[in-house]
């Protein structure tokens, strides 16, 4: 494809048409779901209805407008760009939502809602059948890692986790545990659970941990989705007894890195009973199946893999019955973890969306603009799925942003006439 042809694709490609098509075929509610959150505004003094407070704030997003003073920005409150929101909020507008307006409204708002809109995106996603093919033994597969949003050297909100430093200083911090479903070159937010103190602690008291964390988001994974099975995949802090019962008493498969240094019992048991599968010139695997440990029968299997005069060791311990035919898949599944941090946070946190720019001090606000970024982040990888102007022209993730916020700027779209011939294609 010459430049010509590059310009004039470019020129051709509506992509705020095409984003509200995608959002219209594949999550024909969420507009209405944001039209109808509980909304604690006097009525009587209201400018702007919910669904245009939220969808002002994603497609913020969607633009690369991380911060609230980028939504009042001048190069997002134009003209053609306050029609165009009009006619997707289905509401007349003379002007945008300020950002304290915003702030306003997301301080109120419940995030069990919210997180009721994430668990309906995921849903719809499922049912629309696009993610079958990349079951495994039937099954979706389920990364899950906390993340740090924030650190301070004050206790932002009396709910922080707390580390205290050799010097006797004390931080601050935010962290979050992200379960994201992976299908094949991309990752969505299944569910969020934020790691926090409920209350100021005593001495004697714990903190919160991830390992809690991960205890509370689970029952809601099995009371939200309780007629699909998982393959659960974490680092080797998820390699211990509580939580592999709990996969154990849901049905679940799971995929657990295993460190040299910990768990030593399964461990000796893997390095007396270890069997070659496929070796290759480049990739060996070793299996140790059928080890008992703690009233639980599960495999090890590890891979050594050279590149580049680099020897590289993988080890894992699973539940999954391997074997020659698959060992190589479930390696791979393994593998699919550092989906969660590269196509996950490290996108969020460096590539688009911010998400250690919390937006607010206050705490509630906080999550809804961390649910926001999610929601986004989500629609943002359908435009890139299915948009012929983002693969032809393999723009990168910043320069999407900068040409929907051209399209949304600069033309006004004809909603009335949405396309329904695309197709989202993943990469394998």
């Amino acid at each position: 494809m010459n430049r010509k042809e590059r310009r004039k694709l470019r020129k051709d490609k509506d992509l705020v048409k095409e984003l509200y098509s995608i959002i219209n075929k594949y999550l024909p509610k969420l507009l209405y779901m944001f039209d109808n959150l509980t909304d604690a505004r006097n009525q009587s003094y209201t400018t702007y209805k919910m669904k245009t407070i939220c969808v002002t704030r994603l497609f913020g997003l969607l633009c690369g407008l991380t911060t609230m003073t980028d939504i009042s920005s001048d190069d997002f409150n134009s003209d053609n760009c306050i029609k165009n929101l009009s006619k997707i909020c289905n509401q007349y507008l003379e002007e945008l939502p300020y950002w304290e307006t915003i702030q306003d409204v997301f301080i109120n708002i419940n995030t069990d809602e919210l997180r009721n809109i994430q668990k309906y995106i995921v849903k719809a996603l499922i049912r629309s059948k696009m993610f079958d093919r990349y079951r495994f033994n039937g099954c979706f597969q389920l990364l899950f890692d906390g993340t740090g949003l924030s650190n301070h050297d004050y206790n932002l909100n009396n709910n922080c986790l707390i580390r205290k430093h050799n010097d006797g200083k004390i931080s601050y911090y935010k962290y979050v545990l992200e379960c994201k479903l992976v299908v094949g070159n991309i990752v969505i937010s299944l569910d969020s659970e934020f790691i926090e103190n409920k209350k100021m602690l005593t001495e004697k008291q714990k903190q919160d941990c991830e390992t809690n964390a991960f205890k509370r988001m689970i029952k809601c994974i099995k009371k939200n989705y309780p007629k699909y099975k998982f393959i659960i995949t974490g680092d080797g802090l998820y390699a211990t007894t509580p939580i592999i019962n709990i996969c154990k008493k849901y049905h679940w498969f799971y995929i657990f890195n295993l460190k040299p240094d910990r768990l030593k019992e399964i461990n000796d048991a893997f390095e007396g009973n270890i069997k070659l599968l496929n070796e290759t010139t480049k990739t060996n695997y070793f299996l140790s199946s059928n080890i008992e440990f703690n009233k639980n029968i599960l495999n090890v299997f590890k891979y050594i893999e050279s590149k580049k005069n680099k020897t590289t060791t993988f080890r894992y311990i699973s539940n999954i019955q391997v074997n020659d035919n698959n060992i190589d898949k479930v390696v791979k599944l393994g593998r699919q973890r550092w989906k969660i941090e590269n196509e996950g946070f490290y996108t969020q946190k460096h590539r688009t969306f911010d998400i250690t720019h919390l937006n607010s001090r206050n705490d509630n606000s906080m999550k809804c603009h961390y649910y926001f970024i999610q929601f986004a982040h989500t629609i943002r990888q359908l435009l890139e799925l299915g948009n012929m102007l983002t693969k032809s022209l393999k723009l990168k993730i910043k320069e999407v942003s900068a040409h929907l916020l051209k399209s949304l700027t600069l033309t006004i779209s004809d909603l009335n006439d949405l396309q329904t011939n695309f197709q989202l294609r993943f990469d394998d």
